[in-house]
């Protein structure tokens, strides 16, 4: 997994791209490999959004569109371009994601122990998902060498165990449909996470970091 934010005057360019090899108990093995760019501007109200899919190297699902939002807590709505033109309404008090991880880091900060909040990405075709945070003490770093590279990133930060569960936005599931836990940093950092999916996890942590030039503004 690589993780990419880059800050420009007005907006957090997000680039994430995630390649995992896997083995079935019949022997099939199977690549997979997801690309996600995101442009989200620094007032959280408008989001520009690509996710790519593919599998041993063929596309499976390519996904493109943009997202606004008429105000702070207000409602909002989001279009796509690819796989199909469509357009739905986003309710009152969704946020994108890069705002959304600026509010459970405040909520932390605050001492608050769970918040929840609507959360669209561009990641799926049917909506905002509903996401629960529980908040506590931050976990052990899990075991493996140190991180390397810029690692006044990770020192003298406050940070905290969140544990993220992503349910449907209809309301009507019990369980979530998949749910991260982070070793998380007040300025944003995971040290480690947990992708559990139900049917597999992926246990990850920090292995290199690097700081970006920051706007001259």
């Amino acid at each position: 997994m690589v993780l990419e934010t880059e800050e420009s005057c007005d907006s957090y360019e997000i680039k994430q791209r995630i390649k995992l090899t896997f083995q079935r108990s019949d022997g099939e093995e199977f690549e997979t490999d997801s690309s996600f760019l995101s442009h989200e501007s620094k007032d959280g109200l408008e989001l520009r959004f690509s996710v790519r899919n593919l599998r041993n190297e063929e596309v499976e699902e390519e996904l493109r569109g943009m997202a606004e939002l008429e105000g702070e807590g207000a409602k909002g709505r989001a279009s796509f371009t690819l796989p199909e033109a469509r357009t739905f309404d986003l309710p009152a008090g969704t946020v994108f994601p890069t705002r959304h991880l600026v509010l459970v880091i405040q909520a932390a900060r605050a001492g608050e122990q769970s918040v929840d909040y609507k959360v669209f990405d561009g990641a799926r075709l049917d909506g905002a998902f509903s996401v629960n945070a529980v908040i506590a003490r931050p976990p052990r770093p899990l075991p493996g060498a140190a991180a390397r590279g810029d690692l006044a990133l990770l020192r003298n930060q406050a940070g905290w165990g969140v544990r993220l569960a992503f349910f449907a936005n209809d309301g009507q599931a019990a369980q979530p449909e998949y749910e991260v836990s982070l070793d998380l940093l007040a300025n944003g950092v995971a040290r480690s996470m947990l992708l559990d999916y139900g049917d597999f996890a992926v246990e990850a942590r920090l292995v290199q970091i690097q700081a970006l030039p920051r706007p001259r503004c």
